[in-house]
């Protein structure tokens, strides 16, 4: 029984440390330029089809927006100087704009939109333009690259992120080094500009998250 037990425990920890993944020490693909937005008729925000997530295109970037909620008493609001509200707007909280607002009990609710930066100022994430309906991004993870496909389309958007488990033919790529990360090992590879047709196959089979452009 001891002996079972002790071959089962050793199976679960090789399999724990065994599993091996792939980052790029480079953004892909290779021989690209980097761009800092996408094209300017693709500018504008997608929806998510199946949660709240929004990602916003416009000539600075690239963000994923996020509506955090907040709220004010009617004692907060009375004691005030510069909050008021009117017409179920609260006037003050934001510079030069009101905000929707509802009222439930004591408290009158609202949202703050927060922008989170993927790609601009501050980011070490990089953009990579494929053609002019598809591009990567190259997300910095633990000092290397992890990447994303976005492909644009008539009325929406989709997503793809890589498949970064080990699969034999990533032994074709030329290693730089390996690293431990979490328990697991990681290979760090670059491709050449003749690896990537092929590879770009293997990476992105993953299933395609759906956004819908939103109008204005």
């Amino acid at each position: 029984m001891k002996k079972v037990l002790f071959v089962g425990i050793f199976f679960c920890a090789f399999n724990l440390f065994g599993q091996k993944t792939i980052q790029f020490a480079d953004p892909l693909p290779p021989n690209y330029t980097l761009v800092d937005a996408v094209n300017k008729s693709q500018f504008g925000s997608y929806k998510s089809t199946n949660s709240e997530t929004v990602y916003l295109f416009d000539e600075s970037g690239v963000y994923i927006v996020s509506t955090l909620v907040a709220y004010i008493t009617r004692e907060q609001l009375r004691e005030s100087a510069t909050i008021q509200v009117r017409n179920g707007h609260l006037f003050g909280i934001n510079k030069n704009d009101s905000i929707p607002c509802v009222l439930e009990g004591e408290r009158y609710y609202y949202g703050i939109q927060h922008k989170q930066v993927i790609i601009g100022s501050g980011s070490l994430h990089q953009l990579s333009k494929i053609d002019n309906n598809n591009y990567l991004i190259n997300f910095h993870v633990d000092n290397y690259f992890e990447p994303s496909m976005l492909t644009f389309e008539k009325g929406g958007m989709k997503i793809v992120h890589a498949e970064l488990s080990y699969q034999p033919t990533f032994s074709n790529l030329l290693k730089i080094t390996s690293v431990e990360q979490y328990g697991s090992m990681v290979d760090i590879v670059t491709p050449t500009a003749e690896q990537w047709p092929s590879l770009r196959e293997q990476l992105f089979t993953g299933e395609a998250l759906n956004y819908l452009k939103e109008t204005e």
